[in-house]
């Protein structure tokens, strides 16, 4: 009897089990499930549906007005158009472009609010603006969540403005996104990153590798949020051995066409390494000619080996040192960065990383003394982050340069 008993059991938790996966609906499958209503578009299937219950969607590119996703509705993508199971989606982190649901404002509005579940998209060209500074109605150009859950979702390509949408000042191969790689010709090459659930490393992959006609420059760090930019930022290959460290410059001297920046909070802000590489160039040339014969100095110092950077052969005169602000903004993202150099790219191999712990140098000048750096020797234990360094200390140097992608 008891033996009966735990079948019976048994068999009520395997049916249980799988009707818990089962959706109360699904959109755009070619197999439908049964009992199960299939639907032709998103905004359809949320339509009357009671909370909690969830929505399985089918790979493909959807193009729907802005979603608003009830609270106890959960919508998960990367099915393919036959799936029975959950376990057959595809998470879009490792799927193929045409393997994952994508959700696309086209620049006309905000992708989704999302008051329940989202999990397993791409969400990709939303568009939310507010002409009032601030706004809760101009946050969130991919999605705003208000109490809800996004996961397993891949967002990139929104925008956030005071603006109104207007084909003049929306980016349409818009610019590229952190980690894609910058070509020589402009071409912007975009790995898939995803997590080894192992080794809980991030791991790149691009379909096809590296054209054999395409030539990288470096990997894009930072996009420029502004939407009438197109300004992307790239960085080339660190010099990780440390007897290639450089000081900023010996002896100390104020540069005059420099402005000191006296706060952490100040450095932070600060994205213009070009011009801070120009103005201290200048400054290093002026001080130089102040006496003759020239004063004593270190003639090896950071300006001078980037501006003689030239990887890839042609590049030179590209480069500058980056800004307190753009160093910061490559270390949130090192471990992606890390990725591509690594999976992609062989600047390094094995468990090595471009960014090993130390101070760099950055082109953010401080006052007489002391420079702003880049401190990552307590990371991510402590103190560490943007700090005061000598003017005299060697550190990383980090080749920075800027592009300005076509805008549609």
């Amino acid at each position: 009897m008891k033996r009966i008993c735990l079948i019976i059991f048994l068999f009520l938790f395997v049916l249980c089990s799988t009707r818990s996966q089962q959706p109360a609906r699904t959109v755009n499958f070619s197999t439908p499930i049964g009992g199960v209503a299939n639907f032709d578009s998103i905004a359809d299937a949320i339509s009357g549906l009671s909370a909690p219950n969830t929505i399985w969607v089918a790979i493909g590119t959807y193009t729907e007005d802005e979603l608003v996703i009830p609270s106890g509705i959960t919508l998960i993508g990367g099915f393919p158009g036959n799936a029975t199971s959950l376990n057959d989606r595809i998470y879009p982190g490792r799927a193929t472009p045409s393997q994952q649901s994508v959700l696309d404002g086209q620049y006309e509005h905000r992708v989704a609010t999302v008051y329940g579940g989202l999990d397993g998209f791409v969400i990709t060209k939303g568009y939310a603006f507010d002409t009032i500074s601030g706004s809760i109605k101009g946050a969130g150009g991919g999605l705003l969540i208000d109490g809800g859950t996004v996961t397993n979702c891949i967002i990139h390509n929104n925008v956030a403005s005071e603006l109104e949408p207007e084909p003049g000042i929306i980016p349409g191969t818009f610019v590229g996104s952190i980690g894609d790689i910058y070509c020589t010709d402009g071409t912007i090459l975009q790995p898939t990153y995803s997590i080894n659930q192992q080794t809980g490393k991030v791991v790149a992959t691009l379909e096809g590798g590296i054209p054999s006609d395409k030539t990288p420059q470096g990997i894009i760090f930072y996009v420029d949020p502004a939407p009438t930019s197109g300004k992307i930022f790239v960085m080339g290959k660190i010099r990780t051995n440390s007897s290639d460290k450089k000081l900023w410059f010996n002896p100390e001297f104020d540069v005059a066409n420099l402005p000191n920046v006296a706060t952490e909070d100040e450095a932070m802000e600060d994205f213009d390494g070009r011009t801070n590489s120009d103005s201290l160039s200048v400054g290093i040339t002026r001080w130089l000619q102040s006496s003759s014969p020239p004063p004593w100095h270190n003639s090896d110092y950071a300006l001078k080996y980037i501006q003689g950077y030239n990887t890839p052969a042609g590049t030179l005169g590209e480069w500058y040192l980056p800004a307190g602000g753009e160093l910061y903004k490559m270390w949130e993202v090192h471990p992606q960065m890390d990725a591509c150099a690594r999976d992609i790219l062989g600047w390094i191999t094995g468990t090595a990383t471009m960014f090993p712990r130390g101070m760099y140098v950055s082109s953010t000048e401080c006052d007489i003394d002391e420079i702003w750096g880049l401190d990552t020797n307590s990371y991510p234990w402590g103190e560490w982050g943007l700090v005061k360094e000598n003017k005299t200390t060697p550190g990383y140097l980090v080749p920075v340069t800027v592009k300005y992608a076509s805008l549609r």
